[in-house]
């Protein structure tokens, strides 16, 4: 069961997902929603996993690049 905090911050990422449909960087999500990027990351690996496309980690695994499947 989903909290609702947690949907609340969900809802906040989703709509940042959908203005960037080539996607974004986490830190970018972080700073459009004014969460954490720990928050942001957990939120995306764990809740939103099945609506994540791609995850593309840069050099040493520094930047992650996140989109919604169409």
């Amino acid at each position: 069961m989903v909290r609702r905090a947690d949907e609340n911050k969900i809802k906040k990422i989703m709509d940042v997902l959908k203005k960037h449909p080539e996607g974004t960087y986490i830190s970018q999500i972080s700073r459009e929603t004014n969460l954490a990027k720990t928050t942001v990351s957990y939120l995306i690996n764990t809740k939103l996993k099945d609506k994540i496309k791609e995850i593309i980690s840069g050099d040493k695994g520094l930047f992650k690049i996140v989109k919604l499947k169409n």
